[in-house]
Order: C-alpha cells, then sequence, then structure tokens
C-alpha cells in the first residue's frame, strides 16, 4: 500500500516566515512600550503642572494661554464687544478705496467728508415748520410734496408755513394727524414732483450711527451726530411713545419732526421728537417703520381743510450766506462724485436740462477706469454777486490729482457759478465757467528758466500777467453764454 504525498515546505519559506512572525511580534512590543510610555506616566504630570502654566501665563501673558484668556474674558462683555465692532467698519470701508498706505490720518478725514456729503444730499428736503405758537423740523417723505412733522408741532392748526432749506416759504395744508401717536402730515402744492428722501423700514439696531437734522431752536440746516444707544424705549405723555429709539445726538426744542438718518444706509430710520428735561443730553425718536402704513393712509386720504388760512408768505431770495453754504455743499458732493465716479450727486444742485447738466454728467463719467483720487487742497470764495433772478458766486480751487505710476499734480481753476432759484424755490446751479489757472504758472516758471541766460528777453516777464488779467475779464462775461 502506498503512503499518501505529503507536501514539505521549502525550508528557505520556512524560515522566512518565523523571521516575519518574530519582527511583527518585535514591532508589536515595540509600540505597545512606546505607546504606554506616553498615555499611562503622562496624565498624571500634565494634571500636576498645568496649574502653574496657567499662573505664570497669566502674569507673562505668554501666547499658549492667550486663546483661553481671550475665550472667557468675553462672556462678560460680549454685548459691548459686539455693540462696539460694528462701529469702526463702515469708516474702514471707505478709507481703503482713497487711500491705503495712510489708513489711520484717512480714515477721521473720510468720515467727515463722508457726513458733510450726507448733509449737503440731504438738506434741499429738510424743512422747518412755523404755526403762531409752535415752531419745529419736518422732512419730505413723497414726491407729493408730503413732508413728515411731530403732531404737537402743528396740533390745533389746519394750516401751517414750510420754509426750505434756502429760506423759501410755503404753504403747507395738514392732511394727517395722530391724537395718540405724535405724527402728522403736512401737504405743500408747490414742491410736488420733488424727490424726497429715502426710507428705512427694518428695525435698527443699537450701536448704529445717525445723524439727526433739524432746526433746533430756529437754526436751521443743523445736524448732529451720534448713535443708537437703545431700542425699545416707551413714554405715556401727552402721547404715546412706543418702541423709541434712544439717541445720544443732541437734539434741542424746535428738532421735533426731523429726520432721524442713518449715516451708513442715508435713509430716514426715525422722526426726532422728545427729549427727557433732567437728561437733555438724550433723545427719543420714532421709528419710521411703526407709522409708516398711518402715513400711507393719510397719503391716500387725506383730511379735507376746514378753515383755509394764506399766511404772508417771503418770496424766495439770494443770501450771500445761504449762496455759500450752497456752492460749499456743492463742492463736497463733486470730489465725492469724482472719486466714486458717480454723477447722482450732483443732481440735486444742476438744474435738469440745462447745458452744464449735461457737460459735468460726461466729465465725471469719462473718470471710469482711471482711478485717480481727487482732494480739494484750498477752496475760498472770491466774491458774491446778487441780481434780480440770479447770483454769481466766484470761488478759487486748488485739486489734487492723484494717478497710478505718475505723481499727484495740482489743477488750479478759478470757478464762476450761475445760481438760480427753481420752481420749488431751491437754488439751483444753472451754468458754471472754469478758468485754469494752472497753465499761466507753468509758463511763467518756463520763462524764468530761459530768461537767466540771456537778458534781452526781460521784457517777456510783463506779458504773463497781463494775459492773466485779459483772461479773467474775458470770461467773467462769457457767463450769460453758457446759459
Amino acid at each position: 500500500m502506498k503512503e499518501p504525498k505529503r507536501y514539505n515546505e521549502p525550508i528557505s519559506k520556512k524560515r522566512s516566515s518565523i523571521k516575519t512572525v518574530i519582527l511583527l511580534l518585535a514591532i508589536a512590543l515595540v509600540a505597545g512600550f512606546i505607546l504606554w510610555l506616553q498615555f499611562a506616566p503622562e496624565p498624571v504630570k500634565e494634571s500636576k503642572e498645568k496649574p502653574p502654566e496657567v499662573e505664570e501665563a497669566t502674569e507673562e501673558a505668554k501666547s499658549p494661554t492667550d486663546p483661553e484668556i481671550e475665550t472667557e474674558k468675553p462672556e462678560n462683555p460680549e454685548g459691548t464687544v459686539i455693540n462696539e465692532t460694528p462701529k469702526p467698519t463702515p469708516p474702514e470701508k471707505d478709507i481703503s478705496k482713497p487711500d491705503v498706505t495712510q489708513p489711520v490720518v484717512e480714515e477721521e478725514r473720510v468720515e467727515e467728508r463722508d457726513q458733510e456729503a450726507i448733509l449737503a444730499s440731504l438738506l434741499p428736503t429738510v424743512y422747518t415748520v412755523y404755526t403762531e405758537s409752535q415752531q419745529g423740523s419736518g422732512f419730505l417723505y413723497n414726491d407729493k410734496g408730503d413732508i413728515v412733522t411731530n403732531a404737537h408741532v402743528v396740533e390745533g392748526y389746519s394750516t401751517v408755513t414750510v420754509v426750505n432749506n434756502t429760506g423759501q416759504e410755503f404753504v403747507g395744508n395738514v392732511i394727517g394727524i395722530s391724537d395718540t401717536v405724535d405724527v402728522a402730515l403736512i401737504r405743500v402744492d408747490e414742491i410736488t414732483g420733488k424727490q424726497p428722501m429715502e426710507m428705512d423700514l427694518m428695525q435698527s439696531t443699537v450701536g448704529t450711527s445717525v445723524i439727526a437734522i433739524g432746526s433746533p431752536n430756529n437754526k436751521s440746516n443743523t445736524a448732529t451726530t451720534g448713535k443708537v444707544t437703545s431700542t425699545g424705549r416707551d413714554f405715556d405723555e401727552n402721547f404715546i411713545y412706543t418702541d423709541l429709539y434712544e439717541i445720544d445726538a443732541s437734539i434741542a426744542p424746535g428738532s421735533s419732526g426731523g429726520p432721524l438718518i442713518d449715516a451708513l444706509s442715508e435713509k430716514v430710520i426715525g422722526i426726532n421728537s422728545i427729549i427727557l428735561t433732567d437728561n437733555p443730553a438724550i433723545g427719543y425718536s420714532i421709528p419710521i417703520y411703526s407709522v409708516y402704513q398711518m402715513l400711507k393712509n393719510w397719503e391716500a386720504n387725506p383730511l379735507a381743510i376746514k378753515e383755509p388760512v394764506q399766511p404772508n408768505l417771503e418770496d424766495a431770495y439770494f443770501d450771500e450766506e445761504l449762496l455759500a453754504n450752497f456752492i460749499e455743499g456743492y463742492m463736497t458732493l463733486y470730489t465725492y462724485a469724482q472719486n466714486e465716479v458717480n454723477f447722482s450727486y450732483l443732481e440735486g444742485y444742476l438744474l435738469p436740462g440745462s447745458q452744464v447738466y449735461r457737460t459735468e454728467r460726461e466729465a465725471i463719467n469719462s473718470l471710469k477706469g482711471k482711478n485717480n483720487v481727487f482732494t480739494v487742497e484750498k477752496f475760498q470764495i472770491d466774491d458774491i454777486t446778487i441780481e434780480d433772478k440770479r447770483s454769481l458766486v466766484t470761488t478759487t480751487i486748488e485739486t489734487k490729482v492723484a494717478q497710478k505710476d505718475k505723481e499727484p499734480s495740482i489743477i488750479k481753476e478759478q470757478v464762476l457759478y450761475e445760481v438760480i432759484i427753481d420752481e420749488y424755490g431751491d437754488y439751483m446751479i444753472q451754468a458754471v465757467t472754469k478758468t485754469n489757472l494752472t497753465e499761466p504758472e507753468d509758463t511763467e516758471s518756463t520763462d524764468e528758466e530761459t530768461e537767466e541766460p540771456p537778458v534781452e528777453e526781460e521784457p517777456i516777464e510783463e506779458e504773463p500777467p497781463s494775459t492773466e488779467s485779459e483772461s479773467s475779464e474775458l470770461e467773467a462775461p462769457a457767463v450769460p453764454a453758457a446759459e
């Protein structure tokens, strides 16, 4: 009987398999020993050493403990930190556009210019309201000539006097007033079609930067800045005040009815209404969203005028101070329009349909893609001439223009503005004449260089002044031609 054949592994394979097993066991033992060294004794050592590390780190402010301190501290003042973080955000965004090399210095300038630009664009839609016993403020709410104010300003009157920022007086009829909420609506037919302010119907939050505009103590065109310090405040005195904005922007008697503006969106968020006698530094504003539907109802269903009274009105007039403020506001917006390439900033100052309206629109639009930065280095009003139907304002302007890969240049101009009063009683620029004063200075400097070697060319020095005077004399009467 034959025995079954058995398979015998080669000796070399047996040895290699034994070696493999031994290596695996050795690796496992070494790995286990290493893991044991790391995990077995270390927790005991760390638990003993942690307290002194924290104490030392708090004294020396070492980096390993910085995250722990940051995570513990915000738990208590979290509310204040959240309220403060949005505050610097708007100026930082604006600063990055005009100047990157000096963000700290330019931050304050940009904030001031932004505020001036906001005021210059909004003042034509802010009004002073007069009755025989009260003086308050108001703002244009729609294109039907309706002006929002407080009920306590016009209470007991159906007809009031409304004055714009240039002193033009209008007759206003009270078409809506509430007995419980301190809000009223005045209609002025003469300003129908004028562009109103924009409304923000969302609730504002604590920390919102605001601008309060009005006529405190009968001082028109007055604005103060501050922030929303609280929301949801309620009072009950003559009227029921609910969900008010508390603000630290100063308001005073006469400010009642004026707009509260969100400094970032430049929209109306509230109606400045009351101050507390024991703390006049704090004011309160009615949120516009809370009374918007009431205003819409009055707009659609106005009250009938029971006893129309026509007060003695003063016609629109030119005033040197008002003209100076008007041109200064225009110049502020003009620089803003150049830097942002946004002609809409100038639409409220240039007479629609005029040649200067078209010319300036083309000039602003031509700056697209050039990335120039304009800064007014000097601005002064040289002369104001008031005539029957127009006024002439002469100014001198020096503007620095910064361009990519080029040294900044200075442009000197003499600008003559022709101002009229439009159908709404507002000042409007009808024509502009610009005289470039930079070129004569350049020619003078080149002449001086050529004059030094030859003495015979000295008489040339007298020619540039004469050409300057001739150019200025010829350009002044050119204003009517620009009409």
